[in-house]
């Protein structure tokens, strides 16, 4: 087994003790969240009436296939480490993510079999009632804000969907815009990357045109682009990304009936 704890818990002897013992404790222990035959999300307590080791979040991932193990025992980052790795990036440019605690990968004969991510709790809720059903603007505008300086920083989540973005706050006061799922998040040049780079990030979450023009048009205002052009130009890349997945699921169904 081999694991990475953050600087703020490395010498915290609960998390040690916790880290140390983690695929075992997850196997018995712990208040399911989520399963999904791959990946598996549990609560633990590391350290009963801490504000963040009260309540920790512990991810689980599992490789699809055999190729997928083969890539992240040899050539890749395991899920894990990289999504560990990307919360404290977000987190060093003032990005809300729930708070990073280590990261744990478990091997058998060699081979990656289970890697475990370990974040602080969040009370945060999705954004998926609120934008695509309610079409809250406020909280849109801030979405679009989010984004926008995500992409000023170089940084592109590429899995935006809407149980992956999450809000605290109100209309009155204001909403603050997280993510999770980050392992997947690339880092490039700051204020270098273009719509295509960034395209990902515009044509996953939603297929209601009225709330992807409004989140572009914010967009652009808040990067100073120019606004029907980059408002076209999303559309565009929208309609390659729906035209091509209609294309492979299409191709799958029929490979699936033959």
């Amino acid at each position: 087994m081999t694991y990475e704890i953050s600087d703020k818990f490395a010498n915290v002897k609960a998390v040690q003790d916790f880290v140390q013992n983690l695929p075992i404790r997850f196997e018995t222990e712990g208040e399911l969240l989520f399963a999904n035959g791959r990946n598996v999300l549990k609560t633990f307590v590391v350290q009963e009436g801490d504000p963040v080791l009260g309540r920790v979040v512990v991810k689980r991932f599992h490789a699809r296939n055999t190729f997928q193990t083969l890539a992240y025992s040899t050539f890749f980052a395991s899920k894990a480490k990289r999504a560990f790795r990307n919360g404290m990036a977000l987190r060093q440019h003032g990005f809300g993510t729930p708070e990073p605690i280590a990261y744990v990968e478990e091997q058998q004969k060699g081979m990656l079999r289970y890697c475990y991510y370990l974040t602080s709790f969040t009370e945060a809720q999705s954004v998926r009632t609120e934008l695509d059903i309610n079409f809250n603007k406020p909280m849109a505008k801030a979405f679009a804000q989010f984004i926008a300086h995500l992409h000023q920083k170089g940084l592109v989540h590429h899995d935006l969907n809407f149980d992956n973005v999450l809000y605290t706050g109100d209309a009155t006061k204001g909403y603050e815009i997280s993510v999770i799922d980050i392992n997947r998040l690339t880092i490039g040049a700051a204020n270098q990357l273009t719509l295509a780079d960034c395209k990902d990030d515009f044509v996953r979450w939603t297929d209601r045109k009225d709330l992807l023009r409004y989140v572009v048009e914010e967009y652009a205002k808040e990067r100073g682009l120019d606004v029907q052009k980059t408002i076209d130009e999303v559309l565009q890349l929208k309609a390659t990304h729906d035209r091509n997945w209609h294309r492979r699921k299409s191709f799958t169904k029929k490979i699936k009936n033959l």
